[in-house]
C-alpha cells in the first residue's frame, strides 16, 4: 500500500490545510504543461489528496496504515494470544483491545470493553498516546451503534466530546465525532420509547454543549417534541433559543409556523369550552 503522506510529502498529523497546499505544489511540478510529463505521478497525487483531504476515507486509511505498520513490527509470535494471556492487568486489556479493533474481533473488543467501563485504572488513555486512545473509543462508539446499543455509544461519545473540549485530540476528525453524536441524538435515539425521556437526553445533549451546530438543531428537535406533547409555551422558548444560535437552520420557520397555528386552535377550544 502506498504511504499516502509520504507521496504527498507530509507528516501523518498534518491539517487538512497542510494537505491542501502540499497538493497544489505538487501538483504544480507534476503536471504535464510544466515539462515533468508523468500521468502516473499526478494519478498518485490525486488519489492521495482525494483520500487525505475527506476526514471519513483518511481515517480509515489512517487504520489501515497502522495495522500495516503494526504487523510490520510483530514478530512471529502471537501477539494476540501473548495478551490474552496477561490479561489480570489492564494495560494488557486496553492493549487488547486495540488490537482486537484493528484485527476484525470487534465482538471480542466489545466485550473487553464492557468489562472495564468504568474502572478509572483501565482508562485507554493511560497507555496509548491520547489521540490513538480516543480514536479506539470512537471506535468503540461506532460498534456499539451498529449493535443498537446506542445507550452505551451515547456515553462513549459523550465522554470523548468533553475530552476534545478540555485537550484537543481528534484534530481534523473532530467534525465526524461531532456529526456522529448528532446523528446518534436526533435519529437513533429518537426511536427509543418515551417523549419525557427523549426530552432528558436533549437536556443532557444541550448541557455538553458540544457545538453551536449540534446546539441549535437539539433547540431545535426539543421544540418538536414539546409541540407534540402540546406544551407549546416550552416548545416556543426552545425554538427562541435554536433561531439564537443558528437563524438559519433549516426548519425553524416552519416549526415557527406550527407553533402559531396549534396556538390559534389551543385558543380557539378554550373558547368554544367556555
Amino acid at each position: 500500500m502506498d504511504d499516502l503522506y509520504a507521496v504527498l510529502g507530509v507528516h501523518p498529523d498534518a491539517s487538512v490545510q497542510e494537505i491542501k497546499r502540499a497538493f497544489r505544489k505538487n501538483v504544480k511540478f507534476s503536471h504535464p504543461d510544466t515539462g515533468a510529463r508523468d500521468p502516473e505521478s499526478i494519478r498518485r497525487l490525486l488519489d492521495a489528496y482525494k483520500i487525505l483531504s475527506n476526514p471519513n476515507s483518511r481515517r480509515e486509511y489512517d487504520r489501515k496504515r497502522l495495522r500495516i505498520i503494526r504487523a510490520g513490527s510483530e514478530s512471529s509470535f502471537n501477539y494476540r494470544l501473548w495478551l490474552k494471556e496477561r490479561l489480570d492487568e489492564p494495560e494488557y486489556i486496553a492493549k487488547l483491545i486495540f488490537y482486537d479493533l484493528l484485527h476484525g474481533f470487534e465482538e471480542e473488543a466489545l466485550d473487553l470493553y464492557d468489562s472495564i467501563a468504568g474502572i478509572d485504572l483501565a482508562r485507554m488513555e493511560r497507555f496509548f498516546e491520547r489521540s490513538e486512545a480516543m480514536d479506539a473509543e470512537f471506535c468503540i462508539a461506532e460498534e456499539y451503534m451498529a449493535r443498537g446499543r446506542f445507550h452505551d455509544a451515547y456515553k462513549v461519545l459523550k465522554k470523548l466530546i468533553s475530552m476534545e473540549k478540555r485537550s484537543p485530540g481528534f484534530g481534523y476528525f473532530f467534525e465526524v465525532v461531532l456529526l456522529t453524536f448528532r446523528r446518534l441524538v436526533l435519529d437513533s435515539m429518537n426511536l427509543l420509547p418515551g417523549r419525557e425521556q427523549y426530552l432528558a437526553l436533549l437536556d443532557d445533549a444541550l448541557a455538553l454543549k458540544s457545538s453551536a451546530e449540534n446546539d441549535a438543531v437539539f433547540f431545535r428537535k426539543k421544540a418538536e417534541v414539546l409541540l407534540e406533547l402540546k406544551r407549546i409555551d416550552e416548545a416556543k422558548e426552545a425554538l427562541k433559543h435554536a433561531v439564537t444560535i443558528m437563524p438559519r437552520l433549516g426548519g425553524l420557520k416552519k416549526l415557527k409556523t406550527s407553533l402559531a397555528s396549534s396556538n390559534a386552535q389551543e385558543l380557539e377550544n378554550m373558547r368554544e369550552f367556555l
